[in-house]
């Protein structure tokens, strides 16, 4: 029996009697008898479920035996849980649970940290915590602090002194900051279709491109073609240079919006999509940080025209086979009128040389030191002058 997953969404679906219906088609009779059960908070459940295992309560806790730590509620689209240990509520929706690649434990973490520190107004630190999450935010052993990164969005190459350890240097993306308590918003990375297959995009205002990752396009078999001219990359950080000598074409499905988009493919390191003015700009997106919000205003793309749109001009000289002979062909006509036969100019005619100038008398030696006889010198050539003239 096959069941498509928005059938298994439906809250209504009573999967047992369809699956009694699928073995009466099949002729057992023996096996039809049972009652009904639709789907219900399937999604809630299972939540719950996982949560529970995952996170149960801190051993030794006195609510560890008596009851579970979590309950989960669907309310349509959002999945309310209730923690009964840190007695906060957080809710998530569907649409994020359907994520393959969504890790929930991770995500629920982050969000009892966010609304512990909310409700103390002070910076939430580990110790906070009191053992019960301290697994999920620092590294083995529990004592060393959590690995906080800064994200940079460039390639730079770290130079360091002579026994300097590496860790130090600024390498690929990330720089490890000095002050730990250090709060930054995160940046806006969704979750959007290309060729049917969920990516990670991020969302940046800064990129004058789209960028697809080299690696996520070998793995979609994405059909690639190499670029007439390399187009130079510029990051932030000054000294940062790459080449973009690839470019593809994806059908791209993100809310409303379903249609083909050209991405250069470069070398990403923390995501698999980039989605840069280019995108804002087509489907006039906003976006917000507080709280995150991401709005579509077009569903088609727009063409890239008007007051804020500029043309990158290309420095290659490039020559093309079919044009050659146009310019070729071009340039005779321009030259015409320099390059005519002697005949057809207006110059006096060519006539033939009927006069010799003699530069060398046989008869005559000639000294090697003409400073010590200047005056023979001047009168060879008066000499030779006066018979230039008559001739």
């Amino acid at each position: 029996m096959y069941l498509t997953a928005d059938e298994l969404r439906n809250a209504e679906l009573d999967l047992p009697g369809r699956y009694r219906i699928a073995l009466s088609e099949q002729n057992c009779p023996n096996l039809i008898e049972g009652g009904t059960e639709p789907m219900g908070d399937a999604m809630a459940l299972i939540l719950e479920q996982e949560l529970n295992e995952t996170l149960p309560y801190p051993s030794g806790h006195l609510g560890s035996g008596l009851r579970s730590r979590f309950r989960c509620f669907q309310l349509d689209s959002i999945v309310e849980i209730l923690d009964n240990y840190l007695a906060v509520s957080v809710s998530i929706s569907c649409e994020k649970l359907r994520n393959v690649r969504l890790d929930f434990r991770d995500w629920y973490a982050h969000e009892a940290r966010h609304i512990l520190a909310d409700e103390k107004r002070t910076t939430f630190c580990v110790e906070d915590l009191e053992g019960e999450l301290e697994s999920l935010f620092s590294r083995s052993p529990l004592t060393e602090p959590c690995g906080l990164t800064l994200e940079l969005n460039a390639i730079q190459s770290g130079k360091h002194a002579k026994g300097e350890r590496d860790e130090l240097t600024v390498q690929r993306n990330a720089a490890i900051p000095r002050d730990l308590r250090r709060v930054i918003p995160e940046p806006i990375v969704v979750v959007i279709l290309i060729n049917g297959q969920p990516v990670r995009a991020l969302l940046d205002t800064g990129s004058l491109a789209d960028f697809m990752s080299a690696k996520l396009a070998h793995q979609l078999k994405v059909e690639t073609f190499e670029l007439v001219k390399p187009m130079p990359l510029h990051l932030a950080v000054q000294g940062s240079r790459a080449k973009i000598n690839y470019g593809c074409t994806a059908q791209v499905e993100y809310q409303s919006i379903n249609a083909k988009r050209y991405f250069d493919i470069i070398n990403l390191l923390n995501y698999d999509v980039i989605l840069g003015t280019p995108f804002f700009f087509q489907h006039k997106v906003l976006t917000g940080f507080n709280p995150t919000k991401v709005v579509i205003g077009s569903s088609s793309p727009l063409p890239i025209e008007g007051k804020q749109a500029r043309v990158l001009e290309s420095r290659a000289a490039e020559v093309f086979a079919n044009r050659v002979e146009a310019a070729r062909k071009l340039l005779s006509e321009y030259a015409a009128p320099i390059c005519k036969e002697a005949s057809d100019s207006p110059l006096p005619p060519l006539r033939a040389i009927n006069h010799t100038i003699p530069l060398k008398d046989e008869s005559k030696i000639y000294s090697w030191r003409p400073s010590k006889c200047p005056d023979a010198l001047r009168d060879l050539w008066r000499e030779k002058r006066d018979a230039y003239l008559k001739s």
